[in-house]
């Protein structure tokens, strides 16, 4: 038995109450990973993007 990594998600980029940024994937609660730079947190985004095939990554300002 394999994990289906084909479908379409959504990886978020957003600040939290505390200045770090998540990266959250749409219909989870919690973040996936948080980081110090805005930078850091959409590479670590673009990167799951790429892993899953019809991903797309958003920043929430």
């Amino acid at each position: 038995m394999g994990f289906d990594q084909k479908g379409s998600t959504v990886f978020s980029v957003k600040q939290n109450k505390q200045g770090q940024w998540d990266v959250c994937e749409e219909g989870f609660e919690n973040p996936l990973a948080s980081f110090n730079s805005p930078e850091d947190a959409n590479k670590y985004a673009r990167n799951l993007a790429n892993v899953k095939e019809g991903s797309t990554v958003k920043v929430i300002n």
